[in-house]
């Protein structure tokens, strides 16, 4: 109380000029501080906003994860079931078979090769790359229909080149997966 009698005192001994000073002072002290909040205040509530989109698109793309690794995992338990059914599977018989069937020759040189499957440790994967010359594009729908028939084999690479009397050359590379030896 002793304190507000104090200012009070002071004030009225004040002249009107230096009443008038000290309130605009007072006033402008006012108006600068809450200009301050108010900046405080929006710099914050921005920081926020971002923080909260920022939140939104890591849930979002978490979310995305999770469905794709969903995805991905009902893929690999299907390709388990595939290769559970055909244990003996072997790409190499399988393409000389295709080739009999679809009285089709490939170019010499052709091995399957088997590299590991890059994103998973149960599975490698076995791919043949061969080359067909002087064939019709029908010879190549029916054995791309022929290939659709097969789940465990699956196309990787087609390249079709264009030669002369209404001839095709293909360039196709097939793959399937195998599991993996355990050493």
């Amino acid at each position: 109380m002793k304190i507000i009698y104090y200012f009070l005192k002071k004030i009225e001994n004040l002249s009107k000029k230096e009443f008038e000073k000290y309130l605009k002072i007072i006033i402008a002290s006012i108006f600068c501080f809450s200009m301050f909040l108010t900046f405080l205040f929006h710099s914050k509530n921005n920081d926020l906003i971002t923080e909260i989109r920022n939140s939104k698109n890591l849930a979002s793309k978490t979310s995305d994860i999770v469905r794709l690794n969903k995805k991905m995992q009902q893929e690999e338990d299907k390709l388990q079931i595939l290769l559970e059914q055909e244990k003996d599977f072997d790409l190499n018989v399988y393409f000389e078979q295709l080739c009999k069937e679809q009285n089709i020759t490939p170019e010499p040189n052709w091995e399957p090769i088997t590299q590991e499957f890059i994103g998973s440790d149960k599975f490698d994967e076995v791919s043949l790359q061969a080359t067909f010359k002087d064939q019709t594009t029908q010879k190549l729908v029916f054995t791309l229909q022929e290939l659709n028939k097969k789940e465990i084999v699956y196309i990787k690479e087609l390249i079709i080149r264009q030669q002369g009397n209404n001839k095709i050359e293909f360039d196709i590379t097939l793959a399937t997966k195998k599991f993996k030896r355990n050493i």
